[in-house]
C-alpha cells in the first residue's frame, strides 16, 4: 500500500460490514436498488444515490433503515421539482445544501438542508428533460462537485465533456471537451466519476467508463496530464466514483472488475484495496460508490 509522509502505510481490514441495504433489490426503507455514488459527512451519516429507485437515501450511523431526502419514497421517477430519474452523483456545499446529478432528467438539482421526499429541488444546471449540447444544457450528467466558491463541476457524459457552472449562472463553461470521442490520447467517450484537486491547480480527475481509463486533466488542455488504467496487470472496466485522500492518493471504484483500486500519489500503477478482480470469487458485486468517513473507513 501507499506510504504516507508520516512513515506509515495505509491498509484496510478486508472484512466489510453492511451499513445500508440488503442482499436484494427493493424500494422499502431498508433496501436499495442499483445504488450509485455516496457521500459521508462528519457525523458518519451516509447519503446514497439510490439510482434505480429514483431517490437519495440518508442512513445515520447504526441505522437499519434509510430516510428519503430527495425523490420519491416509493421509487417513482419524474421531472418535477420533487422527483428524480436515475440520480448518480452527489455532493454538499459548505452550507449543507445537497447537489444531485439527476442523470435521467439532464439536470443538477439542489436541495436544502433537512430535505425530505416532499421537498422541491432547485435546478442549478441544465433543464429538466431538455438534454442537449448547448452551454445551457446537459445530457446525462453523471457526477457533480462543488468548490468553496460554489462553482459546480459536472461530468456531462453524453456530451463527452466536463463543464463548470458558476453560482447562479444560466450557462455552463466547457472546461474539457472530447469532441466526437474516441480512443486517441486526447479523446474520451463517457466521463463519469469526478474529483476536484486544489482550486489553484485548475485540473480535475475523472474516469471514462467506456474507455476503461481515468485521467488527471488540466482545464482547456488538449491532452491529459496523466492517464491511469491498470492494477495488478488488469485494466479497469467501468471506473465509477473516484476520490482522493488527504495524502493525495487516488481511489477508483472499478465496477466491472469488482474491486476498489488505489493509485499512490505520483504513481500510475494501481493497487487493489479490496476485491478480487475476478467474477468467480468476487468479494462483492459491482462497486460503484466509494467514500471515506473521518476515521478513514472506506
Amino acid at each position: 500500500m501507499c506510504d504516507t509522509n508520516s512513515g506509515t502505510s495505509l491498509k484496510w481490514n478486508l472484512t466489510g460490514v453492511t451499513v445500508a441495504g440488503t442482499n436484494s433489490n427493493g424500494a422499502n426503507a431498508n433496501q436499495l436498488h442499483a445504488p450509485g455514488f455516496i457521500y459521508v459527512d462528519a457525523n458518519y451519516t451516509l447519503y446514497v444515490c439510490d439510482s434505480n429507485n429514483n431517490r437519495v437515501q440518508k442512513w445515520t450511523k447504526g441505522a437499519s433503515t434509510g430516510t428519503t431526502v430527495a425523490g420519491s419514497i416509493s421509487g417513482s421517477n419524474g421531472n418535477s421539482a420533487t422527483l428524480l430519474q436515475n440520480p448518480i452523483g452527489i455532493d454538499f456545499d459548505a452550507n449543507g445544501y445537497m447537489y444531485i446529478a439527476d442523470y435521467g432528467n439532464n439536470r443538477v438539482q439542489r436541495f436544502p438542508p433537512n430535505s425530505n421526499s416532499s421537498t422541491s429541488g432547485t435546478t442549478v444546471a441544465g433543464i429538466a428533460g431538455g438534454g442537449g449540447s448547448t452551454n445551457s444544457l446537459l445530457h446525462q450528467p453523471a457526477d457533480v462537485k462543488i468548490d468553496d466558491n460554489f462553482n459546480l463541476f459536472i461530468t456531462d457524459l453524453a456530451n463527452k465533456r466536463v463543464v463548470k457552472w458558476a453560482a447562479n449562472a444560466t450557462n455552463g463553461t466547457v472546461l474539457i471537451n472530447a469532441g466526437t470521442g474516441g480512443a486517441a490520447q486526447n479523446q474520451f467517450n463517457a466521463p463519469y466519476g469526478l474529483v476536484l484537486t486544489s482550486a489553484s491547480l485548475n485540473e480535475v480527475y475523472f474516469g471514462d467508463n467506456t474507455q476503461r481509463l481515468a485521467y488527471l486533466w488540466a482545464f482547456e488542455a488538449a491532452n491529459p496530464i496523466t492517464t491511469y488504467s491498470t492494477a495488478n496487470s488488469l485494466q479497469m472496466d467501468h471506473p465509477s466514483q473516484m476520490m482522493l485522500d488527504s495524502y493525495g492518493n487516488l481511489y477508483v471504484a472499478d465496477t466491472n472488475q469488482k474491486r476498489v483500486i488505489m493509485f499512490c500519489a505520483n504513481s500510475t500503477i494501481g493497487q487493489v484495496v479490496v476485491g478480487t478482480g475476478t467474477s468467480s470469487t468476487p468479494t462483492f458485486g459491482s462497486p460503484t460508490g466509494i467514500a471515506f468517513d473521518s476515521d478513514l473507513n472506506l
